[in-house]
């Protein structure tokens, strides 16, 4: 679709050029209608990315995930967003099996559980950071408590 643009500005006729681009825009209107194709700015992929994070996904460059972005925004590199922490509150709680805890989010819904023991279960409403570690960990730290190893459940 962006090519059809591209070829658009090398026409030199005024006229012809401007037939072009109104030929294109219509394609694009019709293919954003129709769902073929989104549009997205930098909030969406944020939240997009923030929404997904604790997951492990392939690296395929759809949120700005794959290699450099050379030629739009400026080149900066995609690893430079990655988020790395997520700060919220606690939507509910409920103790599992041998003391960890089960966790949904406030923001997003998002369902984590700790790994190891909490010594004391957390509340609703209570703040929550979760950072990503080294090799794929995560810790959870519940209102200032001291950090437990936590996975996304869903």
């Amino acid at each position: 679709m962006l090519d059809s643009f591209a070829k658009c500005r090398t026409i030199a006729a005024a006229e012809a050029r401007a037939d072009c681009f109104d030929a294109t825009a219509r394609e694009l209107e019709a293919a954003v209608k129709s769902k073929e194709v989104t549009i997205l700015d930098r909030q969406d992929i944020r939240s997009a990315r923030k929404s997904l994070f604790g997951f492990t996904l392939p690296r395929i460059g759809l949120f700005g995930g794959g290699d450099r972005d050379e030629g739009r925004g400026g080149g900066r590199d995609a690893e430079a967003e990655e988020i790395k922490e997520l700060n919220t509150t606690i939507a509910s709680a409920r103790v599992v099996a041998n003391g960890r805890v089960e966790l949904r989010l406030a923001e997003g819904g998002a369902v984590w559980v700790t790994t190891d023991p909490m010594p004391f279960p957390p509340k609703p409403g209570d703040k929550v950071r979760i950072r990503s570690g080294s090799l794929g960990n995560y810790f959870i730290a519940v209102a200032g408590q001291r950090s437990v190893r936590g996975m996304r459940l869903r």
